[in-house]
């Protein structure tokens, strides 16, 4: 036979992750496209910016090399990822696709970032730390 806190603790938990769970969704769904569509991406290797793309034009893959190895950067139907690389824990690969501007794709062992901007930067949304 249970006990009455059991139960009641049962139940607390069980609410607790739906409303976590819930509120991570609404703000997948409410925050993150207010962000806005992203217009273009750039490729910075070692902080330098090497290459521009309109995120509107498909891109075959397109393999940058850099001097810590490869990545294969990929844009299709107005989104952008690593589709491929060399690196030992393939976490940009991992990340899929983006498509908001702001948000970034990195490889840390090849110093690789693929940055995704649009019309209006909002500077506003930016830290202390990411200033």
């Amino acid at each position: 036979m249970k006990s009455k806190a059991k139960v009641r603790g049962d139940f607390i938990l069980i609410v607790v992750v739906t409303l976590l769970g819930l509120g991570t969704l609404a703000y997948n769904r409410l925050i993150v496209p207010k962000q806005g569509i992203g217009t273009k991406v750039v490729v910075e290797i070692e902080g330098q910016k090497v290459k521009e793309f309109d995120l509107s034009l498909d891109l075959e893959p397109l393999r940058i090399e850099t001097k810590h190895g490869f990545n294969v950067v990929e844009i299709s139907e107005g989104q952008v990822r690593v589709s491929e690389a060399d690196c030992p824990d393939l976490l940009c690969v991992h990340t899929g696709w983006r498509q908001h501007a702001g948000q970034v794709i990195v490889c840390l062992p090849h110093y690789f970032v693929v940055r995704i901007v649009g019309e209006q930067e909002d500077q506003g949304s930016l830290d202390g730390f990411t200033y």
